[in-house]
């Protein structure tokens, strides 16, 4: 059964995603054109081999434009100094070649991470030493203690250390990885922040226009319903494509009943109700920034769930895993 309610609801929900579709393009465009993910990994590294203090030598606006133009040094390996277990390791042929020239992987499996660390011990202080005599040398208490402790009582061969720093380097990524979630989530509030105020998506001002417009209602409900997934292409994760995704996507929302000037802001006199429309406008814009930070899968289900309720379409299958930025074919709409 078919309700206004829902209806609104649906176009509602249909223009945050878009939005999320827009910000989440945008944001996956930022972070390959500045490394963003190599970066963190960058910093996982710095906390699991304990040498934390050296995360500020490593940030800065001059680091990121050289990550940005695939400069040498754009990571700051050499302000860890020579004596920086992880730079040592991240400079390992085992690592560098997971990368092209000028870029850091922004992943690296553990086995090949371990490898890499047992090797970088073993080149510096010889093979045949026991695990403990190599961390000895490495003089990171720290380190020392925590790989020795998940060895606990069993070989201390340099197979057994490999194998600790298998489980150290999984756990501390697996934290990492929950961070770099949260921060991501911080970063789509702020894109879509920015969206909504330079191109007027005021949520508040969007509902009343769909309340009294059951026309526009109507139309964004249709969309909606046409709205699919779309198969993510094989260098989702590229700059360029990520940027040229995020163009799309920016037309997509132009046609969404938005934009200035703002009718909110027509007619009015005096300074006191400029301020009155000014926060309203502002809980409007605020409100779309949360919106699109959920993503793109929230409220590409939630769209499915509404329809299911409304009676016109099926609900979607649940999903056990979602890509880091899920791809949704939009279909035009005019104004």
């Amino acid at each position: 059964m078919s309700s206004h309610y829902l209806d609104v609801t649906v176009g509602l929900s249909y223009t945050f995603l878009a939005v999320s579709l827009l910000c989440s393009a945008t944001r996956e465009a930022i972070a390959s054109l500045f490394q963003t993910r190599a970066k963190v990994l960058l910093d996982g590294v710095l906390t699991m081999l304990h040498e934390p203090a050296a995360k500020p030598r490593l940030r800065g606006i001059l680091p990121s434009i050289r990550r940005l133009f695939r400069m040498d040094g754009g990571f700051g390996l050499d302000k860890l100094g020579s004596a920086s277990l992880t730079a040592e390791v991240m400079r390992h042929p085992l690592i560098t070649g997971l990368a092209q020239q000028g870029r850091m992987p922004s992943y690296i499996p553990s086995a090949i991470f371990a490898r890499a660390f047992v090797a970088t011990l073993t080149a510096r202080y010889g093979k045949g030493h026991t695990a403990a005599i190599l961390l000895n040398h490495v003089g990171n208490e720290g380190l020392t203690k925590t790989l020795l402790a998940i060895m606990g009582e069993g070989p201390d061969d340099a197979a057994a250390l490999e194998s600790a720093v298998r489980i150290w380097y999984d756990t501390v990524m697996e934290r990492i990885s929950g961070w770099y979630k949260r921060r991501s989530q911080f970063v789509l509030f702020l894109v879509g922040l920015f969206y909504a105020c330079a191109m007027n998506i005021d949520a508040l001002q969007l509902s009343q226009r769909l309340w009294n417009d059951a026309a526009l209602t109507a139309q964004l409900v249709q969309k909606a319903e046409d709205a699919k997934p779309a198969p993510p292409s094989a260098d989702a994760n590229a700059a360029l494509t990520q940027a040229r995704q995020a163009k799309v996507q920016a037309q997509e929302v132009q046609e969404l009943p938005i934009g200035w000037p703002s009718a909110r802001f027509e007619n009015i006199g005096g300074a006191g109700a400029f301020t009155v429309a000014l926060v309203f406008a502002l809980i409007g814009w605020i409100a779309t920034a949360f919106a699109a930070s959920l993503g793109s899968p929230f409220w590409f289900d939630g769209i499915g769930w509404l329809l299911a309720l409304r009676g016109t379409g099926a609900k979607p299958a649940a999903e056990t895993t979602a890509p880091p930025s899920s791809v949704v074919t939009l279909p035009g709409l005019r104004k």
